[in-house]
């Protein structure tokens, strides 16, 4: 088929606006790019300062303060189990300049706790990069179980289940990660357990030290002071590998465990809709810092671990924790407070 003359210049002139859109778009992505940021950037955790999450998102900022010549502020958003700070970071305005710590209890967990949110984990924010990894390790009271491996963990937990008395563990909350990692346990190692729920991980372990309550699922770093002062006693972490913190103690595969892998995750995520550009800088800076020797070194110091990760490992990470646990909580039939 002939084509006509004007048919041709017509053509002609579309493919020739196509690529003077294509030179002036990208020009403007690397310019947003390279001119990031021009003035302080905000950077939404959370939880209360003091703990996993705050103190990784606090050296972060002090990094990125660093590299960016600007200031990262630190806006502490606690409560709600991390519904309101989730919800805050993903209306924020998507300009580069709110930047959320998201952690796996409001991305991977709190989608099945609850019919309702006002956030979508997935299609609310865009992943830039993992920064830092927490093992939960199974803590004892050793007066109360004189137990020092998992395997003797079990055999004592079914022995109290055939004396009609079930062990009890504590927890910082329903449907929380200590909650669920410890009901994971249970449902592979076929004991049956008591669960007393908590406002916290810290008044959880308090009590366990104390001897009021046997057992629970505790992060490394709030674990190993207690475990060093014979307080009480680390059977086994989370870990895919030991944790520095503990070095003496076994990983769930090494007790017997393979695949047991139990812990809390930090990365920065920005609101949907922030330009690619922007984000695919904070995802190379990010990495950039989690990947240097001297910021890795600071990581134990705050209870966690480097755990790199490019904005498509996150996403994958997402994926996989949210199916572990959602048929657990459904298994379970765990609703959210």
């Amino acid at each position: 088929m002939k084509l006509s003359p004007t048919f041709k210049i017509a053509r002609m002139r579309l493919a020739i606006a196509a690529a003077l859109g294509t030179l002036l778009v990208a020009p403007t992505a690397w310019a947003q790019a390279n001119g990031y940021p021009n003035k302080p950037v905000k950077l939404i955790v959370s939880f209360p300062p003091g703990g996993f999450a705050d103190l990784v998102g606090r050296s972060l900022a002090q990094a990125l303060n660093q590299a960016w010549g600007q200031p990262v502020i630190i806006d502490n958003r606690p409560g709600g189990a991390g519904i309101l700070a989730s919800e805050l970071a993903a209306k924020a305005v998507p300009d580069g300049y709110t930047l959320y710590l998201a952690t796996d209890g409001p991305f991977v967990i709190n989608p099945y706790l609850y019919k309702t949110l006002p956030y979508h984990p997935i299609n609310d924010f865009m992943n830039a990069a993992l920064v830092a990894y927490t093992p939960l390790a199974l803590v004892v009271n050793p007066q109360k179980a004189d137990v020092k491996t998992v395997g003797e963990f079990v055999a004592l937990a079914k022995t109290r289940e055939m004396e009609k008395r079930p062990m009890e563990y504590a927890s910082g909350g329903s449907g929380g990660p200590h909650h669920l990692s410890m009901e994971a346990l249970r449902m592979l190692a076929g004991v049956d357990l008591t669960h007393i729920p908590y406002k916290g991980g810290s008044p959880a372990l308090v009590d366990v030290v104390g001897g009021q309550v046997t057992t629970m699922f505790s992060a490394i770093s709030t674990a190993v002071p207690f475990a060093k002062a014979g307080k009480i006693r680390i059977l086994a972490t989370g870990g895919a590998r030991r944790s520095p913190m503990a070095p003496e103690v076994p990983t769930f595969a090494e007790a017997g465990f393979p695949g047991f892998e139990v812990g809390a995750w930090a990365g920065v995520v920005t609101p949907k809709g922030t330009p690619q550009a922007i984000v695919d800088k904070i995802e190379a800076d990010v990495l950039k810092i989690v990947r240097d020797p001297q910021f890795q070194q600071k990581l134990p110091g705050v209870g966690a671990e480097p755990y790199p990760g490019t904005a498509a490992e996150f996403r994958k990470l997402i994926v996989k924790d949210q199916a572990r646990y959602s048929k657990l909580i459904r298994d379970l039939n765990i609703k959210g407070d």
